[in-house]
């Protein structure tokens, strides 16, 4: 199941620190569940199309008792784990996370 909201996200400068008193409140989010759980997280500008590499994508995983316990980010071109808005929602399950 894959759910959509508005989420309030902090604005960062080039450097990757937070603007005091600013935020992206237009993020769109993705959500992709099992159960109640969401395995896969997305957020990108609104109107960002499913397929484009503008995402930001995380992998979550629980334990047993349904307690998150990881998120794991896609590894990017040279292997390491990234962050970044590079990748694509459609392609979330084809990635491999680290």
């Amino acid at each position: 199941m894959s759910r959509t909201f508005n989420q309030t996200i902090l604005k960062k400068d080039a450097n990757g620190n937070v603007i005091q008193n600013s935020f992206y409140t237009d993020m769109t989010f993705r959500g992709d569940y099992t159960g109640t759980n969401i395995i896969y997280r997305g957020y990108a500008r609104p109107g960002a199309a499913e397929g484009s590499n503008v995402w930001q994508i995380a992998k979550l995983a629980y334990d047993g008792s349904n307690n998150l316990i990881s998120v794991k980010w896609p590894q990017d071109a040279n292997g390491a784990p990234s962050s970044e808005f590079d990748f694509n929602w459609t392609g979330r399950a084809g990635y491999t996370y680290a």
